[in-house]
């Protein structure tokens, strides 16, 4: 008799307003978690918590930690969505998943991102960080290394990093489609950045460490400061991409891609596609760094300048 496969919890949001509930309340798909705590900005403080296998968002004031940031893009389609609008009922109903992603930098201050396999249902040839979903009894740290070594092979451990941990970093609002006139809503999450620097171990000597999972990730590279702080200007409030870069700007940067045969091989790849910005047209399919990654690394360029 073959062994019964279970499927992992998922973990959800929920949100507790310090001024209008008592307890923490379920989120609906189809509420903005930004604007439940400010309607006004497209970022508010806040902090986040799992707690009995959900996560708790939360604006009330804590004498153990600092609040961070949350934050959506002003074109967030939950933000934007019609009251109106007639979502299937598995969507309605599905409330809004956690996800965790790992900003881990290198001895030699780079950070590692992932291309998106092309078939993938969501995001498909967007760069990110590694990382997924968070599941039951899973605190965010182990979620997110898990995750880590399924995508990319590279086993790490909080020992590895300065201070034996990784720490939370920010929270983003994602959606999927990114933009409404891409097509309506289909998934929801919060995204918990996490960050740790490791202590030993460059991008070099990692990097011979990496196989990229082919399910998952078809790209990865290390990136410096210099090409992250470009990636970081290209910026879809203002719809700026970077046409002429400047002059220590590289044009190619240095990548493990998979070949025809699904083998690991290293190239280099145009920078150009990682400084384009979400347009106003259907692009889901153009490969591009994400919205919440550039967040995430303007965060992390404030926390290591």
């Amino acid at each position: 008799m073959s062994a019964v496969q279970t499927v992992p919890k998922r973990i959800l949001v929920y949100l507790k307003h310090a001024s209008r509930d008592k307890n923490p309340v379920l989120a609906k798909f189809t509420q903005c978690l930004v604007d439940y705590f400010d309607q006004s900005e497209l970022t508010t403080l806040v902090h986040g918590y799992l707690q009995d296998n959900c996560f708790v968002l939360t604006n009330e004031i804590s004498p153990h930690t600092m609040p961070l940031i949350l934050k959506h893009p002003s074109f967030c389609p939950i933000h934007c969505l019609s009251p109106n609008i007639d979502l299937p009922n598995e969507i309605i109903h599905r409330g809004i998943d956690v996800g965790v992603a790992v900003i881990l930098e290198s001895m030699d201050n780079k950070i590692l991102l992932t291309r998106r396999a092309k078939h993938l249902r969501t995001f498909p040839g967007i760069w990110v960080p590694p990382g997924g979903h968070v599941e039951g009894q899973e605190t965010l740290t182990e979620a997110g290394l898990r995750e880590f070594k399924e995508e990319t092979g590279l086993e790490v451990s909080p020992k590895q990093c300065i201070g034996e941990k990784l720490n939370l970093m920010a929270f983003w609002e994602s959606v999927y489609p990114a933009k409404l006139n891409h097509g309506d809503p289909k998934r929801h999450h919060l995204v918990t950045y996490l960050h740790g620097k490791l202590k030993e171990l460059n991008s070099e000597a990692a990097s011979a460490q990496l196989q990229i999972e082919p399910n998952e990730v078809d790209a990865c590279a290390w990136l410096d400061r210099t090409v992250i702080s470009a990636i970081v200007a290209s910026d879809e409030e203002q719809s700026v991409q970077i046409e002429n870069p400047l002059p220590d700007l590289p044009s190619y940067f240095r990548a493990h891609i998979l070949s025809e045969e699904q083998k690991m091989v290293e190239c280099s790849l145009p920078l150009a596609p990682l400084l384009r910005v979400a347009s106003g047209t259907c692009d889901t399919g153009l490969e591009r760094v994400s919205s919440g990654t550039k967040f995430a690394l303007e965060q992390w360029l404030k926390l290591t300048k």
